[in-house]
């Protein structure tokens, strides 16, 4: 485990046992502020895959607010989906008080299986929680970003307008889904998957989109790859048989290992880094949560398509990988600026 801490720079990792509760909350740094991330809520297959999940998404977390000028750190929570019947009001009211003894220095939020009124049970027990309903659900923010950065990429650094693209999905949770209609308003045709099949009929009868079977929708033939769904899958194995152009979707950590993203350079396929485009949902719980004005989260949420072309230039100034290029400029600015909390 402290191998796991340290190949991360990860600063702490708590883990909470209260019946049905088994959870853990990975802070892997506060030099920009308390520690903010999401709470994710999935089947775990035990207990040391669900503690990599919640080291590389706070990892990733700190990337994301670094690059996203604003002023936190990055943390995560994951709470492991318990077996057979639970009570979900009292799981997630348990995780609230553990998240309290932390005293602030992690607020946590929604992500893969939470909602807002998950985030309402956990504010009945501490005030370090955004995107309750107060608040509000941040994933259209968050779909918004990303389709920006899927129409800069179109059109500045592959040079096909909106209306021409074939954009392909991977997941159509509250952001996948929210950007399948943003594209479609553009003009884009698109292809997408969901495991869920009641899902996939739904958007059948209501847009008439191409539905491909899970197992092919990374290879299929398009313009943009939008992975939407949990991370890892851009692989070392799966680059070889992409038949896109760029990638860009909402997904945390969707390169499995720095070697996925050195492949995608060599094969010249465009990676949009998920930490850079998919922080309009932080962006806007954050502002949220510190009182921002409307006019202030939006300066920011302007300014992730600012960051994501400087991103572009430098990758090509310099021929490194994308990501590579991203991660620095995140380091870069909590070392300059940084301080521990």
């Amino acid at each position: 485990m402290f191998d796991l801490m340290k190949d991360h720079q990860l600063q702490e990792l708590h883990c909470f046992q209260q019946g049905k509760l088994n959870a853990m909350v990975a802070i892997h740094s506060t030099k920009l502020g308390p520690a903010l991330g999401g709470c994710r809520f999935v089947s775990y297959k035990d207990f040391d895959q669900a503690a990599f999940d919640a080291v590389r998404l706070a990892q990733g977390m700190s990337y994301k607010a670094a690059l996203a000028n604003v002023q936190h750190g990055g943390g995560k929570a994951v709470i492991m989906l318990p077996d057979g019947e639970f009570d979900r009001q009292a799981l997630f009211e348990s995780f609230g008080e553990c998240v309290n003894t932390l005293g602030g220095r992690y607020i946590t939020a929604m992500d893969s299986g939470t909602s807002v009124e998950d985030m309402d049970w956990i504010k009945n027990k501490t005030d370090f929680v955004a995107s309750h309903s107060e608040i509000g659900n941040p994933s259209p923010y968050t779909a918004e970003g990303v389709f920006q950065s899927i129409k800069l990429t179109l059109e500045e650094e592959l040079n096909t307008p909106m209306e021409k693209a074939t954009v392909a999905i991977q997941g159509l949770g509250n952001v996948g889904y929210a950007l399948m209609e943003k594209l479609i308003d553009a003009g884009s045709t698109l292809i997408v998957s969901d495991p869920d099949k009641e899902k996939t009929r739904k958007v059948i009868n209501e847009h008439g989109v191409f539905i491909a079977p899970v197992s092919e929708l990374l290879i299929e033939p398009c313009d943009v790859l939008a992975p939407c769904g949990l991370g890892g899958v851009i692989t070392p194995a799966i680059v070889p048989q992409l038949n896109c152009k760029a990638i860009a979707g909402c997904a945390n950590n969707q390169l499995l290992n720095e070697e996925a993203g050195y492949l995608l350079h060599k094969r010249e396929i465009l990676y949009a880094p998920d930490f850079v485009i998919n922080s309009g949902g932080l962006i806007y719980a954050s502002g949220q949560y510190n009182q921002l004005s409307k006019e202030q989260i939006q300066v920011n949420l302007d300014k992730l398509i600012q960051t994501l072309s400087r991103v572009y230039s430098a990758s090509h100034d310099k021929n490194i990988p994308t990501d590579k290029v991203a991660i620095a400029m995140a380091q870069e600015r909590i070392e300059a600026f940084g301080v521990d909390q």
